[in-house]
C-alpha cells in the first residue's frame, strides 16, 4: 500500500474509533439523563403461588410454563428474549375467573430447546402440543412480540386447532414480516442472520448479549413509549440479559426472514391486534397490515404505548384478554 493510502486509511480508522466513541460518551450521558432509579415493585415478580410445569416436547425439549387461577384458560406467550415474567401482571389480576398460563418460549427460561433448535416453526409446535397436551378447549391465545409471531405460525401449521383448542387470539405488537419489498431481501436476512449467529460465539455462555449499566438501560427504554416506569423498564432489561447469546443473536435472522403476511381466510374465530402509537419496534404501520390479513380482526391502538404493552397499559391489555375469553366462550 502507498503511503498517502496508508495515511488517509489510518486517517479514516482513527475517525471511526473517534465518532465511536463520541456515540459512545453521547449515549453514556444520555442514559445518565434518562435512567431514574427505579423503585421496586412486587407486581412485577411472579406470583409466589404459581404452579410451575414441564411439558416434553417432541424433540427431546422442555417447555416450561407457569399456571395460575381456574376457569377458561388463557395461554400467554412472550417476546424474544423475554420469559414468562413478562406476564406477571396478568398472572396476578386475571388469575381470580381464569386459568392463565404463561410460557417460556424454547430457549427461554426453563424452556429447553431439543433438536429442531430454536425456530419459530418449533415454537409454534410446541404451542400446539401444549394446547393438546393440557386438553384445552377454546383457548384465549395471546402473543407479545416474537409470541405474536408464534402465534400467526401456529394458525397456519395447525389450522385445526382453530376454533376448537384455539378460540380467541390477541397478536399485541408483532407483526406478520419485517421484510422489505425487495427481491434480495431474503438473502439479506439471511446473511445478517449468519453474522449473528456467529457473533454469539465470542461470547461465553453465562455471558449476556445486552449489555448492563446506563447502556443496557437506554436498550431496555427503546422498547417503551412516553411514560416508562424505571422499575419495568429494569425487569425488563433483567430478563434480556437473562437470556443466552446463542438464543438473543440466533433469533435475529429468524425475525427477519419472518413471513407470514398472506390473508388467514379459515380464521373465524376473534382476532385482536393490539399495538402502541410509540411503539419503536413493531411500529403501528405492522400491526394495520396484520389486522388487514384477517377477515374480522379488531384493532386496538394505545396512544403514547410502547412496545410493552402488557406492562404499559396494564389493565387495558387485561380487559382485552377478558372481553376476548367471554366472546371464545360464546
Amino acid at each position: 500500500m502507498a503511503p498517502r493510502a496508508r495515511r488517509l486509511a489510518a486517517y479514516g480508522a482513527a475517525g471511526a474509533l473517534g465518532a465511536a466513541g463520541v456515540a459512545y460518551g453521547i449515549s453514556r450521558a444520555y442514559a445518565r439523563r434518562r435512567r431514574p432509579t427505579p423503585a421496586s415493585d412486587p407486581d412485577l415478580a411472579v406470583p409466589d403461588d404459581v404452579t410451575h410445569r414441564v411439558l416434553a416436547m417432541r424433540d427431546g425439549g422442555g417447555s416450561h410454563m407457569v399456571e395460575r387461577g381456574e376457569g377458561p384458560a388463557i395461554v400467554l406467550l412472550h417476546g424474544a428474549s423475554l420469559r414468562a415474567d413478562a406476564w406477571s401482571y396478568q398472572l396476578r389480576d386475571l388469575a381470580s375467573s381464569h386459568r392463565v398460563i404463561a410460557l417460556d418460549l424454547r430457549g427461554h427460561g426453563r424452556s429447553t430447546a431439543g433438536d429442531e433448535g430454536v425456530t419459530i416453526s418449533a415454537m409454534a409446535d410446541d404451542l400446539a402440543e401444549v394446547l393438546v397436551g393440557l386438553d384445552l378447549q377454546r383457548a384465549v391465545v395471546a402473543g407479545h412480540s416474537l409470541g405474536g409471531m408464534v402465534c400467526l405460525r401456529a394458525a397456519r401449521r395447525h389450522p385445526r386447532l382453530v376454533g376448537t383448542r384455539i378460540g380467541a387470539i390477541a397478536l399485541i405488537s408483532t407483526s406478520g414480516g419485517v421484510g422489505l419489498p425487495m427481491p434480495s431481501w431474503n438473502r439479506l436476512a439471511g446473511v445478517v442472520g449468519r453474522v449473528a449467529g456467529a457473533s454469539a460465539g465470542f461470547l461465553r455462555p453465562g455471558r449476556s448479549a445486552v449489555p448492563s449499566g446506563d447502556i443496557g438501560y437506554l436498550a431496555s427504554r427503546l422498547g417503551f413509549g412516553r411514560d416508562a416506569r424505571p422499575a419495568e423498564v429494569a425487569a425488563t432489561l433483567r430478563m434480556l440479559r437473562a437470556t443466552e447469546p446463542a438464543v438473543f443473536m440466533g433469533l435475529v435472522g429468524e425475525v427477519l426472514s419472518f413471513e407470514e403476511r398472506d390473508t388467514y381466510p379459515g380464521v373465524e374465530v376473534p382476532v385482536v391486534v393490539a399495538v402502541g402509537t410509540n411503539d419503536r419496534l413493531t411500529p403501528p404501520a405492522f400491526s394495520r397490515r396484520l389486522a388487514a390479513s384477517f377477515e374480522h380482526a379488531r384493532l386496538e391502538e394505545y396512544p403514547g404505548a410502547g412496545h410493552m404493552l402488557m406492562y404499559e397499559r396494564r389493565e387495558q391489555v387485561d380487559d382485552l384478554l377478558d372481553a376476548l375469553s367471554a366472546r371464545a366462550a360464546g
